[in-house]
């Protein structure tokens, strides 16, 4: 069986190590993820003739021109599916390639900031919270998630009405966009995992499944359906 070819859209961020240099990234928890559940994975860069993006998690209305986003689409067009990674800030591409996914069905799923990402691509908005306890790098897992829709995709997935997930994140979900339904929410009520039912395959999870697939077999799961959708 081929292996389908996933595009992660790649991260901008600063290197202190590489003297302050701004760096397009790849987590490679989750190239590891998708590699061991049969996925040929390849980053996606950015095409815009600038030398650095917005260093902040907000939504970002920097234009992108007609030819940038033919170029961006000619490297969708070589994928099976997306993925939108998380990280500390979101760009206007990352936008674009949430939009463009949706309006194309391509298969595409949204972790963390490409959680946010989603929302706002689709015109929803997201909110910073308050207290710093869903930003918990240092716990695997960090609270329950109780899944509310048992006809979702999500729920097909994991099986179960509730689970434990870890959280390293600040913004989350404030207002969906109709295209959007919420699959499951955190035990403190915060939306924790949305997608869109008219799509093959269009979801956003706000915690880190890639960080658990080899000690969580539902996460595991969750990367192994979206390859499968892939394909």
């Amino acid at each position: 069986m081929s292996r389908p070819v996933i595009g992660i859209v790649t991260k901008y961020f600063k290197s202190q190590d590489l003297y302050g240099w701004g760096c397009q990234g790849v987590s490679d928890p989750l190239r590891y993820a998708l590699i061991k559940n049969g996925a040929l994975p390849f980053g996606i860069l950015p095409q815009k003739n600038q030398a650095g993006f917005q260093e902040v998690d907000e939504h970002d209305e920097t234009p992108i021109s007609d030819d940038e986003a033919k170029d961006l689409i000619k490297l969708l067009s070589l994928c099976d599916g997306v993925i939108l990674q998380g990280g500390e800030n979101s760009a206007y591409y990352e936008e674009f390639v949430a939009k463009y996914c949706f309006d194309n069905d391509v298969p595409l799923l949204g972790i963390c900031a490409g959680y946010n990402t989603i929302i706002r691509a689709l015109g929803g908005t997201t909110k910073r919270l308050e207290d710093t306890s869903h930003n918990r790098l240092d716990l695997e897992y960090c609270h329950g998630c109780k899944v509310v829709d048992r006809d979702s995709k999500y729920y097909s997935i994991v099986k179960t009405d509730s689970l434990d997930v870890n959280s390293i994140h600040m913004y989350v979900g404030d207002s969906l966009p109709d295209s959007l339904t919420v699959s499951a929410f955190s035990d403190d009520g915060q939306i924790e995992v949305v997608e869109a039912k008219s799509k093959g395959f269009y979801m956003g999870v706000k915690y880190h499944p890639e960080l658990l697939c080899d000690v969580d077999q539902k996460q595991n799961d969750l990367i192994a359906a979206f390859v499968k959708a892939c394909r």
